[in-house]
């Protein structure tokens, strides 16, 4: 017969089951839920914006843009005419039989001018506005985005803001302008291209994701953070 009297000072557990050598934990309830994950880097409750969340605002964003500026260029059209307008029949017929098919079209090179300068204003306007008033342009809202001073996320100042659109948008639009040069018309939208893919790069190779833009400007665009 073994002596089970525990040491003395120790006072044997009431109510309590020990488990066996060898058997298993139960099971947690049916309830249970895994721990959050370890937060993300950037200010409390949001993440450092992502590529693909910023390039779907800035579709939202230029289509917003496209049609204020469409209504906004039918009225510069009533007023300086068309853009590009098509020769009358008869001058149409004496080109083509002239083997200058190159008349065809005549472009108002001031309605272009003027149309690009238009937009570039419209442009500069909305988001040099929605980021100094609202933190955000209206495509950054619908993805839950925000854009501030880096690093402590003040709304940004009206300088931060225009540096911030010209590092961004700038080349956008004086491009298509300088292409109507001969000759350098395609280098220059190259070198479009290249500015473009240079943006995003720098980008994504940021622990904070600010591509050049943002480094010029001092900023840093963020997403709330949403817990799986």
């Amino acid at each position: 017969m073994t002596d089970e009297t525990p040491p003395t000072g120790e006072t044997p557990p009431t109510g309590e089951t020990q488990p066996a050598a060898g058997s298993q934990p139960p099971p947690p309830p049916a309830n249970w839920q895994a721990p959050a994950p370890a937060p993300a880097p950037g200010p409390a409750g949001f993440v450092y914006g992502d590529i693909p969340n910023r390039i779907v605002a800035l579709i939202i964003d230029a289509i917003i843009i496209g049609i204020v500026g469409a209504i906004v260029g039918a009225v510069l059209s009533s007023i300086l005419g068309p853009e590009v307008k098509i020769q009358d029949t008869d001058k149409l017929l004496n080109n083509l039989l002239s083997g200058n098919p190159a008349s065809v079209v005549e472009i108002n090179y001031f309605r272009v001018l003027v149309g690009a300068i238009v937009n570039l204003g419209i442009s500069a306007a909305y988001f040099v506005y929605a980021w100094t008033t609202m933190r955000a342009s209206f495509g950054m809202k619908a993805l839950g985005m925000q854009v501030g001073n880096f690093p402590d996320g003040k709304t940004l100042t009206q300088n931060q803001a225009i540096r911030r659109w010209a590092a961004l948008f700038g080349a956008g639009y004086v491009g298509p302008l300088l292409g109507q040069v001969p000759v350098i018309g395609g280098l220059i939208g190259l070198a479009g291209v290249a500015y473009s893919i240079y943006l995003l790069y720098t980008t994504y190779q940021s622990p904070t994701k600010q591509g050049f833009h943002d480094k010029f400007a001092n900023t840093v665009v963020v997403k709330a953070s949403r817990t799986a």
